[in-house]
């Protein structure tokens, strides 16, 4: 998604997305500079309410890549969620919402200030951004997904039912919502409520496909997937040597090892095509894309993003295998057959 950095809070970014700056415009279009302020206090309660997501989520090592603001709300991306602590991190936020909402309406009590009037109803700032972070807080503890309230209702039945079954649960009251929300929406002529609704079921449905991909994904062993046919050359070879060996073992890259046998590099048929044939290795290898022989599938799944290949070690940091994206493509075609399973 196109978005840019604004600041950092307690190390996590927090980013604007590009249609969030048109709604900005927008509103500021419609509603003048009160509405402008308004929608800008609003969502900086919406980044307090994921940063009070973050927060908790820190305490149980979960990684936050990102706090990314939408134009229908925020989102912490967060690297897991682990099943231990998904009660108090779903929680965390509506709480932050509730208190915030109790703390601008007591505010408004002393001293408020009238922003804009829309069908002769007048809105003050305190009083409608606290009346707002007390919805926000209340929608959100709805028990399904993609909401706060689906984590909730999934740790707490979690227990009795299963992860995956819970899941499924909170999973289909949010798309049963979703449509009734999209129902309500035609009938009225709401156009947000019909945007709401659609965004509702989709993350609803991709919750529990998501939980479905963690689960095959967890059965895959990298040490099972892993070609151990390693054909290295040393770092003095020629690009002619190379091409060579293209031709004799027909792999379109080659990991670099020393005298020792370790790996320092990386070499592929993109790294040789503009360059002249007394070139050695050495001289345009790249560094190698590493993963433990014991390591995680999501890990090796991310990282291949950025190569074509990764190489794996084990314990005592020998090459012990190769992965390409061929054989990455392989084992989840055959994986999904185990989908009916897991099911």
């Amino acid at each position: 998604m196109q978005s840019f950095k604004i600041i950092k809070i307690m190390d996590i970014p927090i980013e604007l997305h590009i249609t969030f700056l048109l709604l900005l415009l927008a509103v500021y279009y419609f509603w003048g500079i009160g509405g402008f302020i308004l929608y800008l206090f609003l969502f900086s309660s919406v980044v307090l309410h994921e940063l009070g997501h973050s927060f908790v989520a820190k305490k149980y090592g979960v990684h936050i890549e990102k706090i990314l603001l939408l134009p229908i709300g925020g989102m912490a991306i967060m690297d897991k969620i682990p099943e231990e602590g998904e009660f108090k991190i779903a929680i965390a936020g509506p709480i932050v919402s509730m208190i915030l909402g109790v703390l601008f309406l007591v505010l408004s009590s002393f001293y408020d200030i009238s922003l804009l009037k829309i069908n002769s109803m007048e809105y003050s700032l305190f009083s409608t951004v606290g009346i707002l972070n007390i919805f926000l807080g209340l929608f959100n503890l709805i028990p399904a997904f993609p909401m706060d309230g689906g984590r909730i209702l999934r740790a707490l039945i979690s227990g009795k039912i299963g992860y995956l079954k819970a899941t499924k649960i909170a999973s289909s009251i949010g798309q049963l919502f979703s449509m009734i929300m999209f129902g309500y929406g035609i009938i009225s002529f709401n156009i947000i409520l019909i945007l709401i609704a659609v965004f509702i079921y989709f993350g609803a449905q991709q919750e529990y496909t998501a939980l479905i991909t963690y689960r095959i994904f967890d059965m895959i062993k990298i040490d099972e997937i892993m070609s151990e046919q390693i054909i290295a050359v040393p770092p003095e070879t020629t690009t002619k040597e190379l091409v060579d060996l293209m031709f004799k073992y027909k792999y379109m890259g080659y990991p670099v090892v020393d005298t020792n046998g370790a790996l320092i590099g990386s070499v592929s048929f993109e790294d040789i095509t503009n360059v002249s044939d007394d070139i050695h290795v050495s001289d345009i290898m790249k560094p190698p894309i590493v993963v433990s022989k014991y390591g995680d599938f999501n890990e090796l799944i991310n990282k291949m993003n950025n190569s074509e290949r990764i190489y794996v070690k084990d314990d005592t940091g020998k090459l012990v295998g190769i992965i390409s994206k061929t054989d990455i493509i392989r084992i989840l075609k055959i994986m999904g057959l185990k989908l009916k399973d897991i099911n």
